[in-house]
């Protein structure tokens, strides 16, 4: 990185750079204003007063297109400075009059000094003092880089002893897991940091505070899923994490979950209550382990369930301190007193999981999916022969649709992902481009199919292939099949 000292640079100058949109902020890795106005007054005041104003650090960038060029300056350091100078000029704020005791208190000596620009607004001051602070010199330092982490670094260096939070700090680090944050967690001021749905709807706090809790709740995703751990989840441990995953790919496998189960938390939570950062934790991991292991329709009771969970914790929490006794007092040391003592710490993190995830099982009314999710070569079979060989999907749009063996797929009329069983009388036989995709479609389907099961009648029998017996009726609605001597089927 090449850096050029600049000594010829005014205020106006840099009145007129950010006007014209030359001088920008790079809100990748900037925080957002958080001056307040008496900050800003007593930084004009400074300037008045002639007292030493800090470098800026400015970085230099060139853009092309259609055969133009041009060049901007991104803040490095002096975004609030800046800000303060322009917005003074632009007659937002007054200046200190050191006269009122009341707006902020000046030692003695100072009030002893003229003041002419006391009280006054940009457009109020004196052309004279119009030009003070205009011509006033700034001192900057030009970086020529092509390389932005070495820019990120400087940027970290400078800010070593101002009252940056630690995620502020950790916006600005080099690599992707820092850019996977942003974008979950979200940055209102850049576009491509939109923030997931379940973090900038649904989450409580700042901005800030939900980035940290994006980094906090994937460092424990991640390491339960790889580990098999809980981790300590306390600042220095952020730290660590973000050291470590420099490396990050948002395409992995553990990224793209992370964000699936963002969306089915959203789904199931949207329009409700928000989400208290414990909360938020444990739900994540909850959820990875509902998706996989018990059948849809948890989701809809998922917000009423947590609610009442946390009522139950509210309960416990009052009853501990009054000494009364609750039918919910296990929730006291199992949950609630871990989310006020040590919350940060991994083992807390741990007792409160495994209450959390029991209790919320039991309060959801859980199915656990068959565990067999594929029809074996005899059910195919079986199911093959009962159903005529026809596809069954064919069938129902009054087609007639002859089924090779080879194409064969076998559909779960009651669908596997909402407890659906993989047994005969639940599968369908389709051809392998037939087979229901969307939900209507398996919603139609599974209508028809329990429309056309009709009383029994009387069958008559064919022996098929494989050595089963097919009872087949006059009207080929309702049909047996007898297997080494027992009986599958009975549509």
């Amino acid at each position: 990185m090449r850096v050029k000292l600049e000594t010829a640079l005014t205020v106006g100058q840099l009145i007129e750079l950010k006007s014209a949109n030359v001088l920008r902020v790079n809100h990748e890795y900037q925080r957002g204003l958080r001056w307040t106005e008496i900050q800003k007054r007593m930084f004009l005041d400074s300037i008045f007063r002639d007292y030493s104003i800090p470098a800026f650090y400015f970085h230099v960038k060139k853009a092309e297109a259609a055969n133009i060029s041009n060049t901007f300056y991104d803040i490095v350091d002096g975004q609030q400075r800046i800000d303060a100078i322009c917005t003074y000029a632009e007659n937002a704020f007054q200046l200190i009059d050191p006269s009122d005791t009341a707006a902020t208190r000046f030692p003695n000596f100072v009030k002893d000094i003229t003041c002419p620009w006391g009280g006054l607004r940009y457009s109020e001051l004196s052309v004279e003092l119009q030009d003070k602070l205009k011509q006033t010199q700034i001192v900057a330092y030009m970086l020529q880089t092509d390389d932005e982490n070495e820019v990120r670094d400087l940027f970290i260096r400078l800010q070593g002893g101002t009252a940056l939070t630690p995620q502020d700090k950790r916006d600005s680090w080099p690599g992707k897991f820092t850019e996977f944050v942003l974008r979950i967690g979200g940055k209102s001021q850049v576009p491509k940091w939109y923030g997931h749905l379940l973090f900038r709807e649904l989450v409580k706090g700042s901005e800030t505070r939900r980035r940290q809790l994006v980094a906090q709740t994937f460092m424990l995703f991640d390491s339960v899923r790889r580990e098999q751990r809980f981790p300590d989840i306390k600042s220095a441990n952020i730290d660590e994490f973000y050291h470590q995953n420099v490396g990050f790919r948002e395409s992995s496998v553990e990224a793209k979950r992370f964000e699936r189960i963002c969306d089915v938390l959203h789904g199931a939570l949207s329009g409700k209550q928000k989400l208290i950062g414990h909360h938020l934790l444990h739900s994540v991991l909850l959820c990875d382990s509902l998706m996989d292991e018990y059948a849809k329709g948890w989701e809809r009771k998922f917000a009423k369930c947590l609610h009442e969970f946390e009522r139950r914790c509210q309960e416990a929490s009052r009853a501990q301190k009054s000494g009364e006794e609750s039918e919910f007092l296990t929730y006291w040391p199992s949950y609630a007193q871990w989310t006020q003592t040590q919350a940060d710490q991994g083992r807390n993190i741990q007792t409160r999981h495994v209450f959390f995830a029991s209790e919320m099982i039991e309060l959801l009314e859980v199915v656990r999916r068959d565990e067999r999710r594929g029809f074996s070569d005899f059910e195919k079979q079986v199911i093959f022969f009962r159903d005529q060989q026809q596809c069954q999907k064919c069938k129902r749009l009054n087609e007639e649709h002859d089924v090779q063996w080879s194409d064969v797929e076998i559909h779960h009329v009651e669908p596997f992902a909402e407890g659906g069983r993989t047994k005969i009388d639940n599968g369908a036989l389709m051809h392998r481009d037939c087979h229901p995709k969307t939900s209507d479609d398996v919603a139609a389907f599974r209508s028809w199919w329990r429309g056309k099961v009709s009383p029994k009648s009387p069958a008559s029998v064919m022996k098929v292939a494989g050595g089963v017996r097919a009872a087949l009726p006059p009207d080929g609605t309702e049909m047996k099949f007898e297997y080494k001597g027992e009986t599958f089927g009975g549509l």
